[in-house]
């Protein structure tokens, strides 16, 4: 048979390249297949020339399949019936099923794509369990992960000919020697790139062989994998007499005390020794390239340093002349005051007191009254302003009436001068009870129709003491005191935590302990815990977490507040291993598209027991993400209206190396296990999903209908042709949802290149109408007559200065418009530049309402991952909008009388969100907006005029919101777009 390297010297059909090494090789490890009836994938075929060498270099192959995202690749074809073509990226969902519907799995699969070490870390992950046993797996040009514009550098850990190194590893597994998880050898990966390989598909990792830049993966079945036992034969030990009790012991896993250096094996002590050398010399090397850098600077600050020695006397001669300027001044300064002395001396000074006094107080009194006629026009009116000055002084006393009145004068309350990320002083500032305010809080607590006792559940495990003794006391100096704290100790392996734990159950009636047998990680241990429980409310606590002394109270208030409340959760903060606290986490109210996005109940959760008892209490099997699992069972049980929210620190999260607190990096398992818990949820509700984790949390990909909803694009536009173009051709060229209209309104362009453009769309796309309509403009009325029009079940309210980037935009953002509960679905945003222009509204911010996380890094988390996760805001742009029909005409529409150009979009969906509906921001949808680049800028009388118009009208219809908006929260700033604190919060902290 022929060579490979003769197959492409004679080769004469579609183009094919391969470096040379690569055909001797395939040569070496292809040969036991070529005579089988073998499947193979070949991941980015470009012209396709490949395929067909690889028909006649396979003549008994069963399949050949090529995959490669150039839409181009859609036009070859091939004579034999063997090959097919799949056009995609290899690593969307939707090529992955269009491959596995063609064949289930692949003898031999050939990663020749994009060579970012991204694409070749996830094309492994996704496909290597498509591969049979005793396949083999080819990563082709992973000389590219060198190279940092490839997502590599010699020295980066995640890169992906790293990523293959780590294999090794899982391949030796068993000679660990440490009680760890085989799936941590690539939690970095994981979290970076978020794998989608199980333990059974790393076991099956045979061998790993690195040819140059080729890396060939081997699989087989986990017991072909193992090391088996030491053989051993002969009678003659002259040299070395030790051999029989080695025999079988090499092949073992065994465990140790990682920090017991004596029991370590010394085979083993010598190759970690050459480890730690070879880590050496790494890091000499990057010290040294240091050390290179730094001498530049220094060479370059040394001349920095002459160049401000030079400034320097310079300045000191301008000194000089400024002293004798100075002295001249001290002179005209002194004849002045004494020219003042005479003239306050003097008898016309006194005479004409009476009238400055009369002067003074006419200038008060008009400052007053100006200042009064402001604050009661912005407030609606004499009725509408004591209305909430009474309120304010109900609430606050004399100091919120000040707060108030400067408010409604000065545009906000907050301080302009102060640090808004100073935590520390924030702290100080509004989060230190005062005597008077704990004295308040025990009057109140009598007051309390209800004293609900809270049964504390704690699970513990080898626990540092001391932090536990903190968490403990933490409970008992808790200002409402009708509580028990239930402790179950699951098997401490450390004699002293039973000690403890008795001392602490012997001199306080209300501690509880349980001590299991065996250990059983914390869902069992917690389950344990609500066994002894028998509070009509639960809350959750960790071990070394602590909580602020009103915490409870604040709970039980919340109860009162709520009789129907079946869950009650807080904001959080974290503490270090010393004790300062830091990083708050000031949530929203409910928000469900969050919570599936992030366990944002967390700290402090506190639950109505008898839901717990229903579901079933803590699942085993889903440790790292149990309160998550828990909440999304209880909340299957309550109304949206059950589930409350307190604007309060009540949880201070211990941070440590091994606390989930610490990042999503310390525990990787509680993200597998998180995925399970949300499926779970969604498989319960009849929804739907997949569930991926990622680097800001959770992302649930909603499956779309067998028969697409048609969507109606609305896009009204004066001219712009060049902007028009941008917006249409990228829908056009880019879109991979199938079932759209596009609906352009011509609202009286004049422009003969455009209106020839417009003409050209109509006549050569059916799913494109031009609506002319010459009236004046009026964004809400231009709008809702299209909506009359419109086929689709779903309308998309798109700018005409918009403009396409993730093909997949519509598909998202339709996914998310269908589900039930769900009005309008926005997109995230980026200005031409690359930075963030719209990821969501929140109302009040600016006056009114105003984008978030304005012109950041798209990448950029955000406030703890908002930026790039599936959650509610109050509204979002209709630059890119959707919003079903029906939900559109009950609201009517835009307010085309009242908001004619601003807020329209802002004022339909709180219509939206007053039916019960909920209004979500996707940064799965991902699109430019070149923004006011048609219209311009209110920078005319007319349109200040108007502008000021439709403001007074939103502070008017939508004061609740503006006052608080559910999805943002009262102690973030109303003045910034970036969450940061506010100074002070709005109402009482």
């Amino acid at each position: 048979m022929k060579t490979l390297r003769e197959l492409y010297q004679e080769h004469e059909g579609k183009v094919s390249d391969k470096w040379d090494i690569y055909l001797s090789e395939y040569d070496r490890f292809f040969s036991p297949y070529r005579e089988k009836k073998i499947r193979l994938l070949e991941v980015g075929v470009q012209n396709g020339g490949s395929l067909e060498i690889w028909n006649k270099y396979f003549p008994n192959a069963d399949l050949l399949v090529g995959c490669d995202i150039n839409e181009d690749c859609k036009l070859l074809e091939y004579n034999s019936e063997k090959i097919k073509i799949v056009v995609g990226d290899a690593n969307l969902n939707k090529t992955e099923k269009d491959i596995r519907d063609i064949s289930s799995y692949f003898d031999i699969i050939i990663d020749d794509g994009s060579h970012t070490s991204a694409d070749i870390v996830l094309t492994f992950s996704k496909y290597f369990p498509y591969l049979k046993d005793g396949g083999v797996f080819v990563a082709e040009d992973l000389h590219c992960s060198y190279w940092k514009n490839y997502g590599g550098g010699l020295y980066d850990l995640t890169s992906s000919i790293s990523f293959f190194k780590q294999l090794v590893d899982i391949i030796n597994y068993e000679h660990w020697g440490l009680n760890k998880g085989i799936s941590e050898a690539i939690s970095v990966f994981n979290a970076k790139y978020g794998l989608s390989l199980n333990l059974n598909d790393l076991e099956k990792i045979h061998s790993i062989e690195f040819v140059n830049s080729l890396c060939i993966v081997h699989k087989k079945t986990a017991s072909n994998n193992r090391l088996g036992r030491r053989n051993i034969v002969g009678h003659d030990e002259l040299v070395m007499p030790v051999l029989e009790s080695l025999n079988g012991s090499f092949g073992q896993p065994f465990l140790q005390d990682e920090e017991d250096e004596d029991s370590i094996h010394p085979l083993l002590r010598i190759e970690q020794r050459d480890e730690e050398i070879n880590e050496i010399r790494r890091k000499e090397l990057l010290l040294e390239d240091e050390i290179s850098k730094l001498g530049q600077q220094i060479n370059s600050r040394e001349s920095e340093i002459e160049k401000l020695e030079s400034e320097i006397e310079k300045y000191k001669q301008q000194q000089v002349t400024i002293g004798s300027g100075l002295v001249d001044c001290k002179k005209n300064n002194e004849q002045l005051e004494k020219d003042i002395f005479n003239l306050i001396s003097s008898k016309s000074w006194k005479v004409t007191r009476p009238l400055r006094l009369v002067a003074s107080a006419g200038k008060k009194c008009h400052n007053l009254i100006t200042f009064t006629l402001t604050a009661l026009k912005k407030t609606g009116g004499f009725r509408s302003a004591f209305r909430k000055a009474t309120k304010l002084y109900r609430n606050e006393g004399i100091k919120g009436l000040s707060r108030g009145y400067h408010f409604v004068v000065n545009g906000s309350h907050e301080s302009v001068t102060v640090n808004h990320h100073n935590y520390e002083k924030w702290i100080l500032s509004y989060d230190v009870l005062s005597e008077e305010e704990k004295y308040r809080i025990q009057s109140d607590i009598k007051s309390f129709k209800c004293t609900p006792l809270v049964s504390i559940v704690m699970p513990v495990y080898n626990p540092n003491i001391t932090w536990l003794d903190e968490a403990i006391k933490s409970v008992q100096a808790q200002l409402y005191e009708n509580w028990e704290l239930c402790i179950a100790d699951d098997n401490s392996k450390n004699n002293n935590i039973k000690k403890f734990l008795e001392k602490q159950q012997s001199t306080d009636a209300r501690i509880k302990v349980v001590y299991r047998d065996k250990n059983g990680h914390i869902s069992a241990a917690s389950n344990s815990a609500l066994e002894i429980a028998s509070g009509e409310w639960v809350a959750l606590m960790d071990q070394d977490d602590l909580l602020p002394e009103h915490a409870l109270y604040c709970v039980a208030k919340a109860i009162n507040e709520n009789p129907e409340a079946g869950l009650i959760y807080s904001d959080e903060d974290k503490v270090d291993e010393a004790g300062n606290r830091h990083s708050p986490y000031f949530k929203s109210d409910w928000n469900r598209s969050l919570f599936y996005s992030q366990n944002m109940i967390c700290h402090l959760g506190a639950y109505r027991k008898s839901l717990i008892d229903k579901v079933g209490g803590f699942q085993e099997g889903l440790e790292g993400a149990q309160d998550h699992d828990l909440a999304l069972k209880v909340i299957e049980l309550l109304k949206d209206e059950a589930i409350v929210h307190i604007p309060k620190i009540l949880y201070h999260w211990r941070v440590h190396s091994q606390s989930t607190a610490g990042g999503a990096d310390a525990k990787p398992y509680a993200a597998i296990a998180g995925e399970k818990a949300i499926k779970g949820h969604m498989e319960r509700s009849g929804i739907k999903a997949d569930v991926t984790s990622n680097q800001y949390g959770y992302r649930v990909k909603y499956s779309l209908p067998d028969i697409l909803p048609k969507v109606s694009l609305i896009i009204p536009t004066r001219n712009g042709h060049d902007l028009v173009k941008i917006c249409i051709e990228s829908i056009i060229s880019k879109t991979t949802y199938a079932n759209y209209e596009i609906i352009l309104i011509d609202n009286g362009s004049d422009d003969p290149e455009s209106l020839e453009y417009f003409s050209k769309l109509e006549t050569n796309y059916d799913n494109i109408t031009i609506k002319r309509d010459e009236r004046p403009f009026n964004y809400s009325a231009l709008n809702n007559d299209a909506v009359k029009v419109a086929k689709g079940d779903i309308i998309g309210l798109v700018n005409n200065d918009i403009e396409v980037i993730e093909p997949e935009w519509l598909s998202e953002m339709v996914s998310q418009v269908i589900q039930q509960g769900v009005g309008a679905v926005g997109a995230k945003l980026l200005y031409p530049t690359g930075l963030v222009q719209h990821p969501g509204v929140v109302i009040g911010i600016g006056g009114v309402a105003g984008h978030v996380f304005h012109n950041i890094h798209p990448n950029d988390p955000g406030y703890f991952g908002r930026l790039n996760l599936v959650n509610e805001y109050s509204a979002v742009t209709a630059a890119c909008l959707l919003v079903k029909k029906e939900d559109y005409e009950e609201v009517g529409g835009l307010n085309e009388d009242d908001l004619k150009i601003a807020f329209n979009d802002v004022d339909l969906c709180l219509k939206l969100k007053e039916l019960g509906l909920r209004n979500i921001y996707t940064p799965y949808a991902l699109l430019y907006h070149h923004e006011s680049a048609s219209r311009g800028y209110e920078d005319n009388p007319e349109k200040i005029a108007r502008f000021n118009s439709e403001i007074r009208y939103m502070e008017a219809r939508w004061e609740k919101y503006i006052e608080h908006d559910p999805c943002y929260n009262p102690n973030l700033t109303l003045k910034h777009s970036d969450f940061s604190l506010a100074w002070p919060p709005r109402g009482v902290y």
